[in-house]
């Protein structure tokens, strides 16, 4: 993180604060500003490595990327959790009337800030295919997502597959390691078929969950989060075996 707050990122983490404060919804589980937080922090990690000059437009970006969750999570009139709108387009929306409003950003960089928050929780392939019509534009986007998914790795990894899984079991006592463990994106197409969202491989146990989230590793953009990420899956795998050598002794 840069030394010194601008006054466009320091207004733009109160803004995050107050909207995401508060909510009581399980949307917001795994998904508070703490996650917001270490978001940010690996963007601009991920931008130092990849030579991204533009960081405060990196940072304010980061920041509001999870914004669409307050709002969601805010409507008590939603019952139905599948019936909710994707978070990215519905924060894009909020993020635009921010930065219109609060700063005085070119119209063009307001544009591929919104934009990498609308697309930032989109499945890989269609992310992938957005990324490749930007060219070096889709750069920001790329640090974005790279940083959302290093989030989701690594012992904070595990803590957030077992707070935002909380209501399934742990493990199956008959494949404790789970049903797509060591399987590639590729094999798990092949073994299950597509799923809904970003999975293609059902998540019947917070382990298939820990599994999904090591997958995570193939669809990172940028060299410096693929090197960051490499402990952090090996940290993961280790686990789930330790796991099964307690278990099964």
């Amino acid at each position: 993180m840069c030394p010194e707050k601008s006054l466009l990122v320091d207004k733009t983490e109160k803004f995050v604060i107050a909207s995401m404060s508060g909510k009581d919804s399980t949307l917001m589980i795994a998904h508070d500003f703490k996650h917001v937080d270490r978001v940010r922090k690996l963007a601009l990690i991920i931008a130092g490595g990849e030579g991204y000059p533009h960081l405060e437009i990196l940072e304010v970006t980061a920041l509001l990327h999870d914004i669409g969750l307050g709002q969601i999570s805010g409507n008590k009139d939603i019952k139905d959790r599948s019936s909710l709108p994707p978070h990215g387009p519905v924060g894009a929306e909020i993020a635009a009337r921010f930065l219109k409003e609060n700063s005085d950003l070119d119209p063009e960089d307001i544009v591929l800030m919104t934009d990498a928050i609308k697309h930032h929780s989109d499945p890989p392939k269609k992310l992938s295919e957005y990324l490749n019509t930007l060219g070096e534009k889709g750069k920001l986007a790329a640090i974005l997502n790279d940083a959302d998914m290093l989030d989701a790795l690594g012992a904070v990894g595990l803590m957030r597959a077992f707070t935002s899984k909380y209501f399934l079991p742990e493990y199956d006592p008959a494949d404790i390691k789970g049903i797509a463990w060591g399987l590639s994106d590729k094999e798990c197409l092949e073994k299950f078929g597509i799923h809904s969202g970003q999975s293609i491989a059902p998540v019947n146990t917070i382990i298939d969950q820990i599994n999904q989230q090591i997958r995570y590793y193939n669809g990172l953009h940028t060299s410096t989060a693929k090197r960051l990420a490499t402990p952090f899956v090996q940290f993961m795998k280790d686990f789930v075996l330790q796991l099964e050598y307690e278990i099964v002794g």
